[in-house]
């Protein structure tokens, strides 16, 4: 996991803050993911990057067991604490990358990353990985922030001065390219988009720290993207890409 040292800092310190975030824990972009994916009961899955576990514990509701995987300790921690809550008891959390997933060959029929992949340091990588450990047959299912390829150099560069953790994230032909090099098949996708404040979009930064203070000043000064993400009164529109591929 050597390079994950800022992810890990920031994760681990604002874990609590995470497990309390309604927008990881509501928003309409897990069900479409949970909905997108063709789920049954005699399933194994894996959670890449679960953070606090949002999204593994949804997916434990509909199949026999989930792996919920992450670099950061403290998340899983988190991640345990809403399973014991909920009363989940088909969710096993283990330490490890989306680089090199722990597990052997043909593993698991399903396959999620939400709200994650962003952090990845290397995606191509990731969905190697997920390629490797699906069975013939399974599903890798992502959400993951997104923009139009004309404005994703600025969606990056904004969300790197929130959060220096954040390595990339992909325009939906990026995704579809990653894929496909990849070998999956029958992609699919669908953009969930939703107006959010700043300061919402900046939590658990806060809005005066020097993080807060210079993505707001960026957003004000950067013209074609302001327009873009319809900037007025403190809110913007925000885009999260669902999309799913089918190993052969």
């Amino acid at each position: 996991m050597e390079g994950y040292g800022r992810a890990k800092k920031f994760f681990n310190a604002n874990a609590e803050k995470y497990s309390q975030s309604r927008s990881h824990a509501e928003d309409s972009d897990l069900d479409i993911l949970i909905e997108s994916l063709n789920l049954n009961s005699n399933m194994k899955g894996l959670d890449v990057g679960t953070g606090t576990g949002f999204t593994g514990l949804r997916l434990a509701r509909k199949i026999d067991i989930v792996y919920a995987m992450d670099i950061a300790e403290n998340m899983l921690k988190e991640t345990s604490k809403l399973a014991d809550k909920y009363g989940v008891q088909n969710i096993v959390t283990i330490k490890g990358s989306a680089e090199s997933m722990p597990f052997d060959d043909s593993n698991f029929d399903i396959i999620t990353s939400r709200r994650a992949p962003h952090h990845f340091l290397d995606k191509a990588k990731f969905i190697d990985e997920s390629y490797r450990t699906l069975k013939s047959g399974g599903m890798i299912g992502i959400d993951d922030m997104t923009c139009d390829q004309n404005y994703i150099n600025y969606l990056n560069r904004l969300e790197n001065i929130r959060d220096n953790s954040h390595m990339a994230a992909e325009s939906p032909e990026g995704w579809i390219k990653l894929l496909k090099d990849a070998g999956f098949y029958d992609i699919k996708y669908h953009i969930y988009e939703r107006r959010i404040s700043f300061a919402q979009w900046i939590y658990p930064v806060r809005e005066n720290s020097i993080e807060g203070l210079d993505s707001y000043n960026y957003i004000i000064n950067s013209g074609p993207f302001r327009d873009y993400i319809k900037w007025e009164n403190n809110t913007f529109l925000k885009k999260w890409i669902i999309i799913t591929g089918k190993k052969p």
